[in-house]
């Protein structure tokens, strides 16, 4: 009778334990420290692009990782930013990256990251007896954030890098030295000129053209506009200029940002172009199309960047 007592106490202690197990979220955090060669430019934007998250990160829970919520804040010279991962089935990440300069060449990342499970009581049980099981998975994520910057594909720094062969053809182009401030007005009024003085069947893709800048030290800039022309196309006299082009490699991207204000992803274009063993081999191209002035006339900005490149290999 006594030994039925104790059992009936034993069962009971265990079901308590067992529906508290199930009620009561069970959590462990896990922290590591890794050094990326990199400059923090190149390491914030990474963490920011928040929608290709799914080219480093992996989780068996989450098909889709993208964070619910994500902050940036500064804690003095650094940069931290917090995030959390839920799959709506009470499962959770909450994660914290502190990113430091550690010295010229190098930075320094701080990474934790909680997991919280609510209701799977197998995981809890797993996370409770063997926490060393998840450990694995939180290290991978760290390490591929770590080679997606320092051997980047075709995502990095946020931006989608385009490889693309450009056939051989030919350019007019016109210039003009402006100040900065009057560039996006003399765009349109060299293109015009340009427009002027072709013939309609002579432009190869109608609405389409390319622009570039020099900065000058007085604030001024030299502008150079130039349209695609048709294979047959004769010689221009002055000011025109006109530029036969073989066939090239580049490499293309897409920019939100003013067209004054691309210095940022140039930064990020020229630091993926090192990584990739490729140089410039001139100055960039801006490409204007119909949609970009829908864009601009919209209160928004789109353009594509053009960058003639060559292998160091």
């Amino acid at each position: 009778m006594q030994g039925k007592k104790i059992l009936m106490v034993v069962s009971a202690v265990a079901l308590v334990l067992l529906l508290l197990l199930y009620l009561v979220p069970m959590h462990r955090t896990y922290s590591a420290d890794i050094v990326v060669s990199a400059d923090e430019l190149i390491i914030n934007r990474t963490i920011c692009d928040t929608a290709n998250w799914d080219k480093w990160y992996s989780d068996g829970e989450i098909s889709q990782p993208r964070p619910v919520s994500f902050r940036e804040s500064a804690v003095k010279k650094d940069k931290l930013f917090d995030y959390n991962l839920a799959t709506g089935e009470g499962y959770k990440k909450e994660g914290w990256i502190n990113v430091s300069r550690k010295n010229r060449w190098e930075i320094k990342l701080t990474w934790s990251e909680k997991l919280i499970f609510k209701n799977d009581i197998v995981k809890k049980f797993r996370l409770l007896f063997h926490p060393a099981d998840f450990r694995p998975g939180f290290l991978q994520n760290v390490v591929r954030f770590k080679n997606v910057i320092e051997h980047p594909d075709h995502i990095f720094g946020g931006l989608v890098f385009e490889r693309k062969e450009v056939p051989a053809g030919k350019l007019v182009t016109l210039s003009d030295t402006v100040m900065l401030s009057e560039v996006k007005d003399r765009i349109s009024g060299l293109h015009n000129e340009i427009l002027g003085r072709l013939a309609p069947e002579d432009i190869k893709n109608p609405g389409v053209f390319m622009s570039q800048y020099e900065m000058l030290e007085d604030s001024s800039v030299v502008l150079c506009v130039a349209v695609n022309v048709r294979d047959e196309f004769p010689d221009i006299s002055e000011p025109f200029e006109l530029i036969e082009m073989d066939e090239h490699p580049v490499i293309m991207i897409q920019t939100h940002r003013g067209y004054t204000n691309m210095d940022e992803d140039i930064a990020v274009m020229y630091e993926w172009l090192k990584r990739n063993d490729k140089r410039p081999a001139t100055s960039y191209w801006v490409q204007h199309t119909p949609s970009t002035e829908i864009a601009q006339a919209s209160g928004k900005t789109g353009f594509t960047i053009i960058q003639e490149v060559y292998s160091i290999k």
